[in-house]
This record gives C-alpha cells, sequence and structure tokens, in this order.
C-alpha cells in the first residue's frame, strides 16, 4: 500500500541521465499500482503522485553526480475501485493522521543504483529511498525495469514489496475468517522529462 515509494526513485535514474545532459533538473510524475492478497478476495488499486523534480549535483562527472528529489502521494487518493474497501483501506492507514506517504532520495550516487552498461547509458537495477509511511521511516531498495531513455525522457518501472505488519498497517478482521497476506507488492511507473 506504499505506493508512493516508487516516485521518488526516479531520482536516482536523473542521475543516470543528467551524466548525459546539460540539465541539472528533471520534472517527474509517477503512478503507482499496488496489489495484495486475502483469504477472500485479491485487491490492486492505484493512485498517482504528486508532480515532482528531480535536482542532478556534480552532473560534469558522472562517476560524482548525485540526484535528489522528495516524491508525494496523498494516501486518501489510494483507490482499488471499492468505495467500501477503499473506506476501510484509509482507515487502517490513518489518513487522517498520516495523510502523505513520502519517498526521498538525498545526494544518491550512481554507484548506488547498480548500474549495468549494455546500453546508450549506464542503466540503474536498482534503486535504494527512504520512504515514511503512516509516521514510520523505512529504507528501501526497489528493483528496476522497463527502462527507457532518450536526451529528453526517460520511463521506468520500480518494484517493491511493503510489510503491513512493519508498516503499522493493521487490516480489517472480517470475523477473523477473511486475513490479508502482510505483504502487499507495489510496482511504481516514473516517467522523467528534461527541463
Amino acid at each position: 500500500m506504499n505506493k508512493p515509494s516508487f516516485i521518488t526513485l526516479i531520482v536516482l535514474a536523473g542521475t543516470v541521465l543528467a551524466s548525459r545532459a546539460d540539465e541539472s533538473r528533471w520534472s517527474g510524475s509517477c503512478k503507482v499500482h499496488f496489489s495484495g492478497e486475502s483469504t477472500l478476495h485479491d485487491f490492486e488499486g492505484t493512485v498517482a503522485a504528486e508532480p515532482f523534480n528531480v535536482i542532478i549535483s556534480d552532473r560534469s562527472d558522472p562517476a560524482k553526480a548525485t540526484a535528489t528529489s522528495s516524491v508525494v502521494v496523498k494516501a486518501a487518493g489510494m483507490d482499488t475501485g471499492n468505495d467500501k474497501r477503499d473506506v476501510e483501506m484509509h482507515k487502517c492507514m490513518d489518513v487522517a493522521t498520516h495523510p502523505e506517504i513520502v519517498v526521498e532520495i538525498d545526494h544518491i550516487a550512481v554507484a548506488a543504483t547498480k548500474p549495468a552498461s549494455d546500453g546508450a547509458v549506464p542503466r540503474p537495477t536498482v534503486i535504494p529511498f527512504q520512504m515514511t509511511l503512516k509516521g514510520k521511516v523505512h529504507k528501501v531498495t526497489g528493483q528496476v525495469s522497463d527502462w527507457s531513455y532518450s536526451e529528453k525522457e526517460a520511463s521506468f518501472t520500480v518494484s517493491f514489496p511493503v510489510s503491513l505488519k512493519d508498516s503499522g498497517i493493521t487490516p480489517p478482521n472480517v470475523l477473523g475468517l477473511v486475513k490479508v497476506k502482510d505483504e502487499i507488492l507495489v510496482r511504481a511507473s516514473l516517467q522523467l522529462t528534461r527541463k
């Protein structure tokens, strides 16, 4: 249910892109897909992150370039297409007290993305980031796939699991019969555009 995390992941890709570009800022967008399993019905949903920027530092030296960004997802915007389920999900996430899920990357170096050099520019294979969910800070490493790059745009997907227990999220228990699996899979589709 921590979809936002995927949004800030774009920051690291921006570091790679900046090593081949003159710009130091990229605008970003992210659509997050989440899915889970339960003993009754599996579920899935989406949420879009707020628009964000990626700032690249030391771009003249790819070996030293770093990326910084902060991506915000409004927890109340998480939507599974079922109004009753969404009301319960938002209660479990306590969106009134913790309205935002925040993903942050602070001066992350290209090397931290374990880049593969099988294309025109280094392709990140992972993106480490810090995610604040329901008031708790988590260190997460997302797996990168679907990498696409041009001089003005980049897109990719970042996937990672989120533990409900570790996040302090207790799903509703219907008469002790319906239980939700602890692991929620988050898949964030990111798009960066050079300014």
